[in-house]
């Protein structure tokens, strides 16, 4: 059995309560393959926010060289940044990924970096990553588990300083058709998931949190039903009693259509909100 990373654990209930959801905006995404073996990817997104009428892309571009373990990509948005990402997978060592992730801004020369690395065996799951700013910090995370049963921890590190800046630990648990997940963050927040597939179309999902000095938890409840296979209903409600409806409708194999909406049941005057996606793949093989 092979451990996800920390930041996944609790994925599947967490994606209950996100996927899906564009509250308050106009999204349309289209990606596209080409090549022989759909060896370079093309993607962009455009995301237009109703309250402020603002409008954001961006332009990514990824080629693989599956002989050498190499993903290189290219980016672009219209806050005028340019990225570079290279990953190399199992050319140093079994299950050892390494990435370079950076990023530089023509208009003013700043530039940004992170060297990340990630380890994979049946035993455990490691992952560091270090900044390339200034007083750069250093994360590192770990997973590891026994019959189903997961123990992870995650610290971040100011090399500056030479201090701690967090420790967060995460407990859970995998079975065939539920995920259980707790976690402590810096010994102040301590939350946890649950998720259960009840049947091959249905699933549900609940979600917690408390934070010392804080007068109330936060909670919510989320359920996913795909009544056919094109079509995805979602709903979910939290704490401040506010109820959210997602739609995913499949009009084809190339093109998605996502609508959701959110309101207060307590209060109608908290506003309406609703959102628009679009979803388009294409594949263009080489002739």
């Amino acid at each position: 059995m092979f451990y996800p990373c920390y930041i996944d654990l609790g994925k599947a209930a967490r994606d209950l309560f996100t996927k899906g959801y564009n509250f308050g905006s106009l999204r349309v995404d289209a990606c596209s393959r080409s090549g022989e073996n759909q060896e370079v990817e093309f993607s962009s997104a455009a995301v237009h926010t109703v309250a402020t009428g603002k409008l954001a892309g961006n332009f990514d571009i990824k080629y693989r060289i599956p002989s050498y373990g190499v993903i290189l990509t290219e980016k672009w948005n219209t806050e005028n940044l340019l990225g570079t990402i290279v990953e190399i997978q199992d050319r140093f060592a079994h299950g050892l990924k390494l990435t370079l992730d950076s990023w530089y801004a023509p208009h003013n020369g700043k530039r940004s970096g992170r060297v990340k690395a990630e380890w994979v065996n049946r035993n455990v799951t490691c992952n560091l990553d270090v900044g390339l700013d200034t007083g750069p910090q250093v994360n590192f995370s770990g997973v590891t588990g026994l019959h189903g049963w997961l123990l992870g921890v995650q610290s971040t590190v100011d090399v500056s300083s030479n201090q701690v800046k967090g420790l967060n630990f995460s407990f859970g648990r995998i079975g065939t058709d539920y995920v259980l997940h707790s976690y402590v963050n810096d010994a102040r927040e301590f939350g946890g998931s649950f998720y259960h597939s009840v049947a091959h179309n249905l699933d549900i999902g609940a979600m917690f949190s408390w934070t010392t000095g804080e007068p109330g938890a936060r909670f919510g409840l989320a359920m996913k039903y795909c009544p056919t296979k094109d079509l995805e209903l979602k709903a979910k409600v939290d704490h401040d009693s506010k109820l959210a409806f997602a739609l995913t409708h499949s009009l084809s194999n190339r093109l998605k259509l996502t609508l959701s909406s959110q309101f207060g049941m307590a209060s109608f005057s908290d506003g309406h909100k609703y959102g628009i996606g679009a979803i388009e793949c294409v594949q263009i093989s080489d002739q």
